[in-house]
């Protein structure tokens, strides 16, 4: 097999990434950056911004990210309509 083949294979499971992070990284990190600028705290939004990054991708290494997935999940609000039936907080998978 020459590396033809599996190129496509290979680009589907990597994210787009701009300057080495994702777009979620990117609004994690630009957000609080923002944020300073327009408060005047440039140099706290931007000590924030890198922090919060970091965080981030600690929080993604473990268990590659589904840590973050699970506690978004829970912790965040969601439309009652998206379940046909709602399943109680102590039940952490629903099967079917």
């Amino acid at each position: 097999m020459d590396r033809g083949e599996n190129f496509l294979l290979n680009r589907l499971d990597k994210p787009l990434r701009f300057l080495g992070i994702n777009k979620d990284e990117a609004l994690i990190a630009v957000i609080p950056l923002f944020g300073g600028l327009f408060m005047g705290w440039i140099i706290s939004g931007f000590i924030v911004g890198i922090g919060s990054l970091s965080i981030l991708r600690t929080i993604k290494k473990q268990n590659e990210g589904s840590a973050l997935i699970h506690a978004l999940y829970w912790y965040l609000p969601m439309p009652r309509k998206s379940m046909k039936l709602s399943v109680p907080s102590y039940i952490r998978e629903t099967i079917g």
